[in-house]
Parts: C-alpha cells; structure tokens; sequence
C-alpha cells in the first residue's frame, strides 16, 4: 500500500492505494462543497472546473495503518463522495442533455451504479443513502422524453426528499460534528 495507508476497492475486488495528495484533493473538493451547499437540499451549486474527480470510485475508501487522522478522513471522503454524488446527480437532473455540457456528464451512469451497488455501507444511516443513490441513478440511467412535461420539468420522480436528506444527514451532520468535537458551541 501506498504511504497514507488509505485504498480503495475496485469493481474487481482489487484494493488500489490512494496518496494522502488524492486525499487532501478529495477532501478540498467535498469542504467546498459542504460550504456551498449548506441548507441546500435540492439547488446545489458544483463549479465544474473544480468538482471533476471520480467521487464514485472513492465510496470503498479503507485504511491499513492507523494514524490519527484516518478514521476522520475516512468518514469524511466517504461520506462526502456520497454526498457529492447526490449533488451530481441533482445537477443532472436539473439540466437537459447537451453538447456543451460538463464533462463529468459524459461519465458512464451504468459504471456509477455498479460502484453504488458495490457500496458497503458502515451505518443504517449510510444505508439510507446508499438507497437514494441507487434510485436516482437508476432513474437517471432510464431517463427518457416521457420523465419531463412540456416544459421540461421531471414528472413521476421528484428528487428533493433524497436532497434534504444529504443536506440534513451529511452535510449539515458534518457542520454540526465539526463544531462539537472542536468544543464549540453547534
């Protein structure tokens, strides 16, 4: 393993060592977006130049040597890839397909799926989440003329309870956790 200590698992099984300079990228992008998007459930804001990595690759983060902060960078690339995944498809779901469109958007959904299949949740909670991913992703892989009205809005599928629920369970957990466990007042 690489000197972090920290791996991810492929589709395969295959661990695959993830530097501290990958953790320190992820973890810039995921505070980013925790700061831009609290008490955001369903508008998110994703600068793309900066939100491009492939977050879905991250969900299996482990760890083989313990260091002070590893259960922390764990629980926060883990979570946040969740969250941030959430926040992708919100974006999606929000925008017609088109030509000039980010270029994570010509990311494989079925590949996407397969990671969040694979997904072994630590908690009931992250379960919970797990679940919101599979269905809008799996909504988003299905997605055809018939999910939008006239004038293009989604109809039969409404993704703000699973956005609330990330803004609320993640996001916002994380706000409140980080102020708790520096002492200061949430």
């Amino acid at each position: 393993m690489d000197e972090s200590g920290f791996y991810r698992v492929e589709l395969t099984g295959a661990r695959v060592p993830v530097s501290f300079a990958a953790i320190h990228a992820l973890r810039q992008d995921i505070l980013l977006y925790f700061d831009d998007n609290l008490g955001e459930g369903i508008n998110v804001l994703l600068p793309y130049e900066q939100l491009c990595q492939p977050y879905w690759q991250f969900l299996s983060i482990g760890f083989d040597q313990e260091r002070a902060e590893s259960a922390h960078y764990q629980k926060l690339v883990e979570e946040g890839c969740l969250a941030l995944l959430n926040g992708l498809a919100l974006d999606l779901l929000d925008q017609p397909p088109a030509p000039e469109s980010p270029h994570w958007q010509s990311f494989d959904i079925e590949l996407i799926l397969r990671y969040i299949q694979q997904y072994q949740p630590a908690s009931p909670r992250l379960a919970t989440a797990r679940q919101h991913l599979l269905r809008t992703y799996d909504f988003i892989r299905r997605f055809g003329p018939h999910d939008t009205n006239a004038d293009g809005l989604l109809v039969g599928f409404d993704p703000a309870p699973a956005g609330a629920w990330f803004d609320r369970e993640i996001v916002q957990a994380y706000f409140r956790w980080h102020t708790s466990s520096r002492g200061l007042n949430p």
